[in-house]
């Protein structure tokens, strides 16, 4: 009822939308936010908004519906045919390469219905283990038995700046990126968390101006010279916005491949086995670290310039 709230602006609209009177809605609201000791909701003249405890709960509560959403999916397979059926769990760095995947190929598989989830490199591999995901795409080789990696494709991060910035000519260290401006994904994303944890690492703490919700809009700011980013290369190659000046980030930690991970006693149906190769023809076939009408200022170093 909170998301169908936060998603249509009212709670009489919300509560249409779950089938509620809105009174039975308005007293529900009520007792959750005694229940939690804050206000969730604002009501304004154009409609209700979230506040700040409003906008965490909802952020939680969309994660905790599209896991039930994955319970779901995993009993309906198990009362009928998931063999056209692929769940696969992605890291945020492969989000964009993947899209691209599916774009060019998922209308050769019309009766194929996958499931893709947004996660951490760990809870990729988690899911995978233990049965949550039949394929994931992770940038950190997987720790522990039972999985099985193959590698996709090269996954370097870089920084990101737009042209007004001096000395775009001269890769900037990690540390100086970091000290700010900086554009960046939320600070609950999975691969943000990784840049973060990296900076503090170096006693940094991140000066960010804007958090965007995609790496498209991250790189599309950042190209604007509004501050710096570090995204996936991949990102920045498909991108259709102004070139900006590219470095590598010149970390071990930020010298990267995708890998594609399946349980080792995964048995794939035709159906998926199909759907597996088209993944690995498109490996082969793109090259991530080539670029594709961007201007890269200065040379990359020589692990961003493997595979």
């Amino acid at each position: 009822l909170f998301v169908a709230i936060i998603d249509a602006g009212s709670i009489t609209a919300g509560a249409r939308a779950v089938g509620l009177s809105l009174s039975s809605a308005s007293s529900r609201i009520a007792l959750l936010e005694r229940q939690e000791g804050v206000e969730l909701l604002s009501r304004r003249r154009g409609g209700i908004v979230p506040t700040a405890a409003g906008t965490t709960l909802a952020i939680h509560a969309r994660a905790l519906l599209e896991r039930a959403d994955e319970l779901r999916q995993a009993m309906d397979g198990l009362r009928g045919d998931s063999a056209r059926e692929i769940r696969l769990a992605s890291n945020t760095s492969a989000v964009d390469t993947l899209t691209e995947f599916l774009a060019a190929t998922l209308a050769r598989f019309p009766t194929m219905r996958i499931a893709v989830v947004e996660t951490s490199s760990v809870e990729v591999a988690s899911r995978v283990r233990e049965g949550g995901a039949d394929l994931g795409i992770v940038s950190l080789p997987p720790t522990g038995d039972g999985l099985i990696a193959r590698e996709l494709w090269a996954d370097p991060l870089v920084v990101v700046r737009g042209s007004v910035f001096r000395g775009d000519d001269v890769a900037p260290s990690f540390e100086e990126v970091m000290r700010g401006p900086l554009i960046g994904l939320p600070a609950a994303n999975p691969l943000q968390t990784l840049i973060d944890e990296q900076a503090r690492i170096l006693g940094v703490s991140p000066a960010y101006r804007v958090r965007l919700p995609t790496l498209n809009a991250v790189y599309a700011v950042a190209s604007t010279g509004a501050g710096a980013a570090i995204v996936p290369y991949g990102t920045v190659s498909r991108s259709p916005t102004l070139p900006a000046a590219i470095h590598p980030v010149a970390e071990e930690w930020a010298d990267r491949r995708a890998l594609l991970i399946t349980r080792s006693t995964y048995v794939p149906s035709p159906a998926q086995q199909e759907f597996i190769d088209a993944l690995l023809r498109y490996r082969d076939e793109v090259d991530v670290t080539e670029p594709l009408g961007v201007v890269i200022l200065g040379s990359p170093p020589e692990q961003a310039r493997r595979g």
